[in-house]
Formats: C-alpha cells, structure tokens, sequence
C-alpha cells in the first residue's frame, strides 16, 4: 500500500471481559477505512482483555473511525480508546 498523504498514527484500545472473536469484530470494524495495521498487542489475563491495534490512517477517516468505535463499544461492552497523533 502506497503511503497516505499526511496519514496519522493512531493507538486504539480495547478492554473487556474476553470474549471470542473480540479481535476480528474490531477488524470488521476498520475494514472500510483507508488504513494500515502496524501491530496489534493482546492480553489475556483471568478472564479479562486488553487489545492494543497501533495503525496508520487517513485523517479524512479520522472522525468515521471514532464514531464506528464508539458504536461497537457501546453494543458489545468494550471499553475503547483512541490516541491519534500525526505521524513526523
């Protein structure tokens, strides 16, 4: 993929009680946007988890993301942050 004009970094977490197939919903999830998953951290800790997807964007996307986040958040139970800051 070529690199996105002025693409941001974006960290986004996740925290739960584990559920199954918690990391394909949030793929699901980012699967319309223009974007690049960097690395992805998982924690699985009695009975509890914590996800951790660093990506690439497009900052016109930016607002879409959090919006589609917040909405899975709110229907599944998942605590959700996101941290953007432009990439140098």
């Amino acid at each position: 993929m070529p690199a996105l004009e002025n693409e941001f970094n974006a960290l986004i977490l996740l925290s739960s009680d584990d559920e199954p197939g918690a990391e394909d919903s949030l793929r699901a999830i980012l699967e319309p946007f223009t974007l690049k998953i960097v690395d992805v951290q998982k924690i699985a800790l009695r009975g509890r988890l914590i996800l951790a997807l660093l990506i690439t964007c497009d900052p016109a996307h930016v607002r879409a993301i959090e919006t589609d986040l917040a909405e899975f958040g709110a229907r599944t139970g998942f605590d959700v942050a996101i941290d953007y800051s432009e990439k140098p």
